[in-house]
Formats: C-alpha cells, structure tokens, sequence
C-alpha cells in the first residue's frame, strides 16, 4: 500500500536530492557534460556580490513573513473558534488565495499597488497624497512581496483552528477561577496550548514561504529594485535557467539548504525552552 508514495518520494525527492549534491560540485550547463571541480564552485559563490545581497533579502523576507503568517493565521484561528456563525464563509474566505494559481495572484496584486487605478493609488489620492509607483522602491517592492505570502495562511489558519478545538475547556474553567481574563487565558492556556503547532507550522514556514512566492517575484519585480527581492530562489532561478551555470545553481540551492535547516535547527531549539509540551521529547 506504501509503493506509490515510496516510488513518489524516490522519484520526486530523493533522486533530485543526490542529483543535486552531484551537480553542485560540477560544471554544468546542460548542454556539454558536466566537469567535476569538488569545492572550487562554492568558493567562486563567495566572491559573487549578489549573494550576500540574495542572503540579506531571505533574511528581511523570513523575519517579516514568517511571523506575520503565523500571528494571522493564529488570530484568524480565534477568530472564528468563538463566533460559528463565520465559521463557513469565513473559512472559505481565508483558505481561497492558497489555492489561487501564483501567477493570478500575481495580476491581482499588480492591480492592488497600481498608481494610476489601483486600490492604493485611489486611497492614496484620496488621503491628498500624489501616488507613487509601489514596485520601483526597495521596501514597497519587499512589502508587496511578504503580504502575497501572508495572504496565503489557508493551511497554517485550518490547522492552528483544528488544534485550538482540541484544547481541553476545563483548563479556561479553571482558569475562569482563578480569575483570569481574556489576555491571561490566552498567554497562559492558549498558546501554550498551541506552542506545538505553531512550532510545526512556523518551521513549515521558514521551508515554504520563499517558494510560494517566486512565481510572483519574478513576475513582478524579477528580483528588483535594486535586488530588493531577490532572494535565494530567485537567484537560483536565474543562474540555472536564464545563464545554463546549473552547477552554480545546484551549490546554491545546497546553500539555501544549510541556511534553512539552521533557522529550523535554531528555531526549535528556542522553542523547546519556552514551551513546557516541547520539552518532554
């Protein structure tokens, strides 16, 4: 019963992982075979200015994106844990642009930062401004950016909702009790409660964010202004298949791989301290 997602995962995963691993230590360019130069790639990587600037844009992205995702889909959670009657439409509402195609939500966020007849040009005029094109400065260009990724909480919003119904209501009896509010049963019932999963959702985070929104990067700024917004992916992107340096591609995608999995590492770690229920294993 296990086959199909075995024969899945070895074709989708792990044999682009090992290709991966091979071709970062090569040159490659898809159309000559590919040289083997161990660890001469990576140090070529070093001196190449628009690395640090692509690790600086992940960096900006993650700090601001990650936390504004999870704090929405955490108070959209609430939200309509304490009022059924949003339950269905409001649901719907918050889950729709997770499955709405990238390169649409791309058009439609072209629209939004439009100066001339988009929504933020009419406010805007409206408040006796003169608008300005959003997407030619460097943080309007980012800020647009990090809100298509927190528009996008569907999954992280139904799961953090599914795990706040599971919390047991003699603990904010007791707490009642006790005499505790609002504000002190959610910091001392609630997120305890949902350290775990909030855990488990701001690491998916940190390994998905970047990609829901390459399609709409490229779209929109192609990593611009002034490389604003390009980031890890982006840069991967270009180097692979706008230059055919697949070799300098595949090193930086092993790169993108080390940086991520130390911000899960030093994520959970931080966790595990503040959290009582994540300390147990």
């Amino acid at each position: 019963m296990l086959s199909p997602f075995l024969v899945g995962a070895v074709a989708l995963v792990v044999i682009p992982v090992v290709a991966t691993s091979y071709f970062a230590f090569t040159r490659y360019d898809a159309i000559t075979p590919a040289r083997f130069v161990g660890l001469d790639v990576f140090r070529d990587l070093l001196r190449y200015p628009e690395l640090r600037s692509a690790l600086v844009s992940t960096g900006v992205f993650l700090a601001i994106a990650v936390p504004l995702r999870i704090a929405g889909g955490l108070a959209l959670a609430l939200l309509m844990h304490r009022r059924e009657r949003l339950a269905v439409s409001g649901r719907v509402a918050v889950y729709a642009p997770s499955v709405v195609p990238e390169p649409a939500t791309a058009l439609v966020w072209l629209w939004i930062v439009n100066p001339v007849y988009g929504p933020v040009g009419l406010i805007t005029r409206a408040v006796g401004e003169t608008p300005s094109p959003v997407l030619l400065s460097t943080w309007g260009a980012r800020l647009t950016i990090i809100a298509i990724a927190v528009f996008a909480v569907g999954e992280g919003f139904l799961v953090t909702l599914a795990a706040r119904r599971e919390l047991p209501t003699v603990l904010y009896d007791v707490a009642r009790a006790e005499g505790a509010g609002a504000w002190a049963a959610f910091r001392r019932v609630t997120l305890p409660g949902l350290a775990p999963v909030l855990g488990l959702l701001s690491a998916r985070d940190l390994l998905t964010s970047m990609q829901v929104t390459l399609v709409p990067t490229l779209l929109l700024t192609r990593g611009g202004p002034l490389n604003a917004t390009k980031t890890l992916p982006v840069l991967i992107y270009e180097r692979g298949f706008r230059e055919l340096r697949f070799g300098d591609a595949a090193a930086l995608a092993l790169v993108l791989t080390v940086v991520t999995g130390l911000l899960v590492a030093l994520q959970l770690r931080l966790l595990r301290r503040w959290s009582p229920s994540l300390r147990a294993d």
